[in-house]
């Protein structure tokens, strides 16, 4: 079962009736058990997709993933729920398996830091500032993640490391300056 797409454009609650947008991420919890909250990629730095529910009904923390094909990530995300709902918790520090074809997906919990920039429509929902999460992140081609010796350099700009505190750790400077240009840093 996916859970239906919904694209926000950062605030989302600033852009839409944010009764609306309540009842909508009520709804699709109730339905489905998350709701997926999509980031467009802009300002040259990529896009992201969050949960918003499986704390709620799974006691589980959110998850976020990021990158520049939304198509891919939100029905990753959807396979990553369906293993939560099936009783497959996802913890920090592990690695999934069988999700992406020939590699696995590494989990790392995020910084609270990073919870109001990244995933503040899980913080409105819960209508608190303290939101779990765990990142998701994608190796390069030769199945090495971001923060491994020999990791492809070109890509570290589009997976930020969230759960690094220091600003310069966690974020590259093109994600840096995206965020500083739309007002969220």
């Amino acid at each position: 079962m996916n859970v239906p797409l919904v694209t926000c454009p950062l605030p989302c609650a600033a852009v839409h009736d944010s009764a609306d947008i309540d009842a909508r991420v009520r709804e699709h919890i109730a339905r489905f058990g998350w709701h997926l909250v999509l980031i467009p990629p802009e300002h040259g730095a990529p896009g992201w997709v969050h949960t918003i529910g499986l704390e709620e009904r799974f006691a589980h923390p959110e998850l976020i993933v990021f990158g520049n094909d939304l198509s891919i990530l939100a029905p990753l995300l959807n396979s990553l729920g369906e293993r939560v709902r099936g009783g497959s918790p996802l913890v920090a520090g592990a690695e999934a398996h069988g999700i992406l074809q020939g590699f696995s997906i590494a989990l790392r919990a995020v910084s609270s830091k990073w919870i109001e920039p990244f995933l503040g429509n899980a913080a409105w929902h819960y209508r608190r500032e303290s939101v779990p999460a765990l990142q998701c992140f994608w190796p390069d081609p030769t199945g090495k993640f971001p923060w491994q010796p020999g990791f492809d350099a070109s890509w570290r700009d589009d997976q930020p490391l969230l759960f690094e505190h220091e600003t310069h750790k966690a974020l590259s400077e093109r994600m840096l300056a995206a965020l500083r240009a739309d007002g969220a840093l």
